[in-house]
């Protein structure tokens, strides 16, 4: 696809996804302006598990160890992350512009029902549906775009309040453990988990509710830019304010004396302490621009990178564990 023809269109961002190829990679980040930032999500294989809609061919999703060992990362990578020229792309698929190809399914139509009242075009689904490529057991990844996702967040709130909706059940939450390979205490991550209210059933269907920047909140933010690493960091220190923290990167400026905020690239650790609240973070510290960041979700499957509330910790007597917990990493 010609750069210039990408140009007219909306600017791609979070949560986008192209095609290169055969290959399918979604965008992550919101500063595309000289290549698309991305990384390889699904790749063709005969013995995928995934089947492109009427076309019969097998893709598989593929973890972050596996992109990076690809013929496509020989060519793309750079700093851990794909950056697509715009004459390379074959297909952009907008979750937004799509909503009505995903909504088919009846479990898709019913979540945009209980949405309803949102308007239509500040809405989406990603992920597998987008593209065609679901599973009979894929769960729903919805988009809220702007303003409108906080609402979405008091609505799936109130619908787990009043029953519309439940919470994730103790497999569902066992799953999305193992699945983010989290490596802080089950009980700990639970408790950050359950107070997100980005997660719930409606009826048998799971859905995750995600938040994207809307076309005229592009150029705000936190810095996505790789900074000048200086080597694994913990930080203490209260979180000045959280208005930011389920973009991407999460946000979360602190009160520390050299470093300015820490910044979450990973989904795990969206949303995970608030406005006034003491956290404990592990991470890589970066400089970028002449400022100190400390970076936590270098890779999707996180290791031994985290965020935790203290203040969530005491409040639900989980201190003494994670302390006990870090102890023995130490």
């Amino acid at each position: 696809m010609r750069e210039d023809n990408l140009m007219q269109t909306k600017p791609l961002r979070l949560r986008d996804f192209v095609r290169v190829g055969d290959y399918f990679l979604s965008v992550v980040g919101y500063r595309n302006s000289e290549a698309v930032k991305c990384f390889l999500r699904y790749v063709p294989d005969e013995k995928g598990d995934r089947i492109l809609g009427e076309t019969g061919r097998r893709y598989r999703k593929i973890s972050h160890d596996e992109a990076v060992k690809t013929d496509l990362a020989e060519k793309y990578l750079r700093n851990d992350l794909f950056f697509i020229p715009y004459e390379d792309i074959n297909e952009v698929y907008k979750p937004e512009e799509r909503l009505n190809f995903a909504s088919r399914a009846e479990e898709v139509r019913r979540i945009v029902e209980f949405f309803s009242g949102i308007p239509r075009d500040k809405m989406g689904v990603t992920g597998s549906r987008l593209l065609g490529l679901e599973g009979d057991e894929s769960d729903v990844d919805y988009i809220v775009y702007g303003r409108w996702w906080f609402e979405a967040r008091e609505r799936l709130r109130k619908g787990i309040e009043t029953g519309r909706l439940s919470e994730p059940d103790e497999t569902t939450w066992n799953f999305i453990y193992d699945k983010r390979k989290i490596t802080l205490p089950y009980e700990i991550f639970l408790a950050h988990e359950r107070r997100k209210y980005h997660r719930a059933f409606l009826g048998s269907t799971y859905f995750d509710l995600l938040y994207v920047r809307d076309y005229d909140e592009l150029e705000r933010g936190a810095p996505e830019e790789i900074g000048r690493k200086m080597g694994k960091s913990v930080v203490e220190a209260k979180i000045l304010d959280d208005s930011l923290i389920f973009d991407y990167p999460a946000y979360y400026p602190i009160s520390h004396p050299s470093i300015r905020a820490v910044l979450s690239f990973t989904h795990t650790y969206v949303g995970q302490a608030f406005r006034g609240e003491r956290i404990v973070a592990r991470g890589e510290l970066e400089e970028i621009d002449g400022q100190l960041y400390l970076i936590v979700g270098t890779k999707r499957e996180v290791q031994d990178e985290f965020i935790v509330s203290v203040d969530l910790l005491e409040r639900k007597g989980l201190r003494v564990e994670f302390e006990r917990w870090y102890r023995e990493r130490a």
